[in-house]
């Protein structure tokens, strides 16, 4: 083909784009209004009919309150008897206010989206009244046996996070299913954790539970089957998913699970609070507290904005063991173990190069890579972290006599993962420091908590490979392939966005979306990621055949010659002895040892059923 033939074929290409794109956003538009919906218990809601694509359209419902304002008091699980309940129709067509948090860190944690979706975020309100949630319905007539049912729990560290940025319409109308977005509470509106008796903790998650007991009371309304739910979340929401598996609160409650880039043994997961970042908020606020009693009142009493917003990053705020009826009375790990969770078909995966733009941040000039000093030092510096104050005798004091040998660690990780034979060139070391990122905090969590369920269920591993053709992130570094939420753009349709510009996406990036998207709600609707539309197979995990699908453009089976599955056994199963061998003294019953998030110093531990230490 000639040149001048390419060139007319490229503009014929961009102006039917361009045309499609202004046709939907001038022409269609926002539709005729959608069915008036009578949530039993609640009231008459209606919402909007919105064009998404040649024609496609859903019925948007948003900002519908599925527990009470979580306010008077604060610190307190969601209020769901009576529900919030009106007689006039209400008005449902647009979000409610994003859950309290700093507008900042919303921004830098969501950077793909940040770039993305900009305006979106500078247009963010937020309030501590936030328990709503918004459905995305398919348009069409309804299936006898209704439409499947996906709810959504959105990433953000558990700090940070809103419903907002996920627009599930192009999901909806393209793959007919229902999709549901719930808010959860964050930061320290839904994590303080101090006293069982007084503040659990966890009250995010309850809030999640608040929104699935919703949903399987009141979705058929809308069209969607009771008996057909998947939860799916990314980052802290594939977190979420994994606790739904285990929390006997969640019995029953969904069918299958989608966790995208986190697993229910992330280090998010906690034993008990820091001591000292209650005694932060202590001395900010309320130093005249003599009781935990006390601080609870008077964090209660607080004015809320500047609450949030000095404690937000003191603490990595997320989920903790409650211990009795609550929602985590034991560690995650304990469940899978004696087989008692959630025996649901499971996908999961992540992406290839997860930490890629933490690591760009931290490391000047990350493009010219970096030495083996500082790749050795990078790793020294997080396995000091980890285990900093790791054992305690029953006084609480550090016996620093039971450390683990950092040295024989950072020996054992550098064995694995230093290039052989050695290297001297910078751009390796960078690489391979990405992937002990990569397979240490994501890839490890999510194998071993697949490994745990395909022992019971179909399970579905997946890894991420497909960079953009189009530039998500500007100046981004070429040695960055596919870092963490890579794949959230392809999974939610955004190359068919009408509120997007047609020149964001290529049409490879289009044929992968619509890939991605048959992929995952084959899923939802099936329990088989290839059931239908679907042309290569994708065979199902098991821990004698640890089958993963490499998603880039091609879509085939991991190749042992280019993925490392041993990587993971050296992490699930080699290293931790590692870690027991190398301690300079025997455990005694005088000692405990802290299973909880390993970035958390100078964590306190708690033996079974003990309660959380007092403020005095």
């Amino acid at each position: 083909m000639s040149t001048a033939v390419k060139y007319s074929s490229s503009i014929m290409k961009m102006w039917y784009w361009t045309w499609l794109w202004l046709f939907n956003v001038c022409f269609e538009g926002e539709g005729k209004e959608p069915p008036i919906v009578n949530i039993p218990l609640q009231g008459p809601v209606s919402g909007k009919e919105v064009s998404v694509f040649r024609g496609q359209k859903a019925n948007v419902y948003l900002g519908i309150p599925f527990a009470k304002p979580p306010i008077n008091p604060r610190l307190q699980p969601p209020i769901e008897d009576p529900l919030p309940s009106w007689t006039e129709v209400r008005n449902s067509t647009s979000f409610a206010p994003a859950c309290l948090q700093d507008k900042e860190a919303l921004r830098e944690h969501e950077y793909v989206f940040s770039q993305i979706l900009s305006d979106q975020i500078d247009a963010l309100e937020f309030s501590e009244d936030c328990l709503y949630l918004n459905v995305f319905v398919p348009d069409g007539p309804l299936p006898p046996e209704k439409w499947p049912v996906v709810v959504w729990f959105h990433p953000g560290n558990f700090s940070v996070g809103t419903t907002a940025l996920w627009d599930g319409s192009v999901l909806a109308s393209r793959q007919k299913v229902i999709v549901v977005t719930p808010a959860y509470r964050l930061n320290i509106l839904g994590f303080f954790a101090l006293d069982r008796g007084i503040s659990p903790g966890n009250y995010g998650l309850l809030d999640q539970v608040a929104a699935l007991k919703w949903v399987n009371d009141k979705i058929s309304e809308f069209g969607g089957s009771q008996d057909d739910i998947c939860i799916m979340g990314h980052g802290a929401g594939a977190t979420s998913v994994g606790l739904h598996m285990v929390s006997p609160l969640s019995k029953g409650k969904f069918n299958r699970a989608i966790a995208m880039s986190g697993s229910v043994f992330s280090n998010l997961v906690g034993n008990i609070p820091d001591i000292q970042a209650y005694k932060d908020i202590q001395s900010y606020a309320c130093v005249d507290s003599k009781s935990n009693k006390d601080l609870i009142d008077c964090i209660r009493n607080l004015e809320v904005l500047p609450l949030v917003k000095y404690s937000w990053n003191r603490y990595p705020w997320g989920p903790v063991i409650d211990a009795g009826d609550t929602f985590l009375p034991r560690r995650p790990e304990e469940y899978f173990e004696i087989q008692k969770y959630r025996k649901v078909d499971f996908l999961t995966g992540y992406t290839d190069m997860e930490d890629a733009f933490e690591i760009h941040a931290k490391i000047p000039n990350s493009e010219k890579g970096v030495s083996y000093n500082v790749f050795k030092e990078l790793i020294r510096t997080e396995i000091q972290s980890e285990h900093e104050g790791e054992y305690f005798g029953e006084t609480g004091d550090y016996n620093q006599t039971c450390a683990v040998n950092v040295d024989h660690l950072l020996d054992t990780i550098l064995f694995y993962y230093t290039p052989y034979p050695s290297s001297l060139e910078p751009e390796v070391n960078l690489l391979k420091y990405v992937d002990y990122t990569t397979e240490k905090r994501y890839g490890t969590g999510i194998h071993k908590q697949a490994r745990f369920i395909s022992k019971s269920s179909v399970t579905y591993v997946y890894r991420f490979d497909y960079k953009p053709k189009k530039g998500l992130v500007a100046d981004l570094p070429e040695w960055i392939r596919v870092p963490h939420g890579f794949e959230l753009p392809f999974f939610w349709g955004m190359p068919y966005w009408p509120s997007l510009p047609p020149n964001s996406w290529n049409i490879a990036d289009r044929k992968v979306a619509d890939t991605v998207m048959t992929l995952w709600t084959n899923f939802v609707k099936y329990g088989n990621p290839v059931q239908t539309g679907i042309n290569f197979k994708w065979d199902v995990f098991e821990e004698s055949a640890p089958s993963v699908m490499i998603i880039d453009r091609s879509f085939n089976m991991s190749d042992p010659s280019i993925f490392d599955h041993k990587a993971f056994a050296f992490w699930v199963d080699y290293y931790p002895k590692v870690i027991d061998a190398t301690q300079c003294c025997n455990m005694t019953q005088n000692a405990i040892r802290i299973y909880s998030n390993p970035t958390l110093t100078g964590m306190l531990a708690t033996l079974a059923g003990m309660q959380y230490l007092l403020i005095s």
